[in-house]
C-alpha cells in the first residue's frame, strides 16, 4: 500500500491530541471543559494511533519484513529510553525495577513497548493459524474478547476495593492488540475489495459526528457520576472502537494533496520529543495550556529541523574531507 497523506494527516492531528493530553495533566488544568473533551473525545487518540499502527503493520507484514520491523522499533524504544532515562529512572531502587519498567515503558514510551508485543501478538496468530480467513476471524474474535477482558479489568480497578496497576489494563495486550487487529484487518480488507464497500466521506464524516456525541455523553454521565477526575472509568468498548473505525474511514475517504506527506514524520518528532519539551516549559514556569500546546508542537519540530539541519552539515563536511 503506496504512503497516503490521509493517514500522515490523521498521525498529525493524533499527536496534537497526545500534546494536549499531557499538557492538561502535567499542568493540572482540570476543568469540566477539558473533562469533557479529554475523556470524550482526546481518550482516543492513543487506541486510533494504533489502529494506524496496525492498518501500516499490514503492508510490513505483507512484504515479509515483519522482523527487521520488530528489530528496528525495538532498537528506536530502546534508544528514547536511554534518552528520557534522567526523567523515569530516578527513584528505581534496583535492577528488576528497571528492567519492569522496560517492559512496560516508561512515561508515554509504553506505547512503542505495547506496540511491539501487539505485533508479535499478530505475527503469532498469522503464523500459528495458516488459512487467510481462519486468520482473520481468530484476529477478530481475540481482539474483541481481549479489549472487553482490559475494559473489565479497568471496571474493577475503577468500581471495586481492588486496586489494580495501570499497566495491568493499559498494555499490549488490551489496548494495543485489539485496536492495531482492526487496523489489519482494515488494510487487509481494502487490499482484497478496494475502498469502494467504504460509505462515502460525507455519511462517515456524519457518523463519526454522531459517534463523537455519543462519547460526550457518556464522558458527560461520568463526570455527574463521578465528578472532576483525572481517573475515568471504563470506555464501551464498541462505542470506543466504532469512533476510531469511522475516524480512520473518514480520513482515508478524503482526497488530501501529497505535500501534506511531511506530517507524518512530524508527529513521531512530536510524539517523541513533547514531553522533554513540556517539563522544560514547566521548570520554566510556563503553565498555561496555551503556551504549553505551543511549546509542545512547535518545539518538537524545530528541535527535529535542527537536528536534521546539523547532521546534513556533518554529511558533507564529511563528503568534502574523503574528496580532498
Amino acid at each position: 500500500m503506496t504512503r497516503l497523506p490521509s493517514i500522515d494527516a490523521l498521525k498529525f492531528l493524533l499527536a496534537l491530541g497526545v500534546v494536549w493530553a499531557h499538557s492538561v495533566l502535567m499542568g493540572q488544568h482540570y476543568s469540566t471543559a477539558n473533562y469533557l473533551v479529554g475523556q470524550g473525545l482526546v481518550r482516543a487518540t492513543v487506541p486510533t494511533f494504533a489502529l494506524v499502527s496496525g492498518f501500516l503493520f499490514h503492508a510490513t507484514c505483507r512484504r515479509g519484513r515483519t522482523m527487521p520491523w520488530l528489530m528496528i522499533m525495538t532498537g528506536a524504544y530502546l534508544v528514547w529510553c536511554l534518552i528520557y532515562a534522567p526523567v523515569w529512572l530516578v527513584g528505581e531502587p534496583d535492577v528488576l525495577h528497571v528492567l519492569g519498567r522496560l517492559v512496560v515503558g516508561p512515561l508515554h514510551l509504553w506505547y512503542m513497548a505495547a506496540l511491539i508485543l501487539a505485533v508479535l501478538m499478530i505475527a503469532a496468530v498469522l503464523r500459528l493459524v495458516p488459512d487467510p480467513l481462519a486468520q482473520r476471524r481468530w484476529l477478530l474474535g481475540s481482539a474483541l474478547g481481549l479489549a472487553l477482558t482490559g475494559a473489565t479489568l479497568q471496571g474493577i480497578d475503577f468500581f471495586t476495593p481492588v486496586d489494580l496497576s495501570l499497566n495491568v489494563y493499559r498494555n499490549g495486550i488490551f489496548v494495543e492488540y485489539p485496536y492495531a487487529v482492526l487496523g489489519f484487518l482494515l488494510a487487509g480488507k481494502i487490499e482484497r475489495e478496494g475502498s469502494d464497500w467504504m460509505p462515502g466521506a460525507l455519511p462517515l464524516w456524519l457518523m463519526l459526528g454522531f459517534l463523537a456525541a455519543l462519547r460526550l455523553g457518556e464522558a458527560w454521565l461520568s463526570l455527574r457520576a463521578f465528578g472532576l477526575s483525572p481517573a475515568a472509568p471504563p470506555e464501551f468498548p464498541p462505542l470506543a472502537m466504532a469512533f476510531s473505525v469511522t475516524l480512520m474511514m473518514a480520513m482515508l475517504r478524503l482526497d488530501l494533496p501529497g505535500w501534506l506527506r511531511p506530517l507524518g514524520k512530524l508527529s513521531m518528532a512530536i510524539y517523541f520529543l513533547h514531553y522533554l519539551v513540556l517539563l522544560g516549559a514547566l521548570s520554566l514556569g510556563l503553565t498555561s495550556l496555551g503556551t504549553m500546546m505551543a511549546l509542545g508542537v512547535a518545539g518538537p519540530i524545530l528541535l527535529t529541523r535542527l537536528g536534521s539541519a546539523i547532521w546534513h552539515e556533518v554529511k558533507r563536511h564529511v563528503r568534502q574531507r574523503q574528496e580532498t
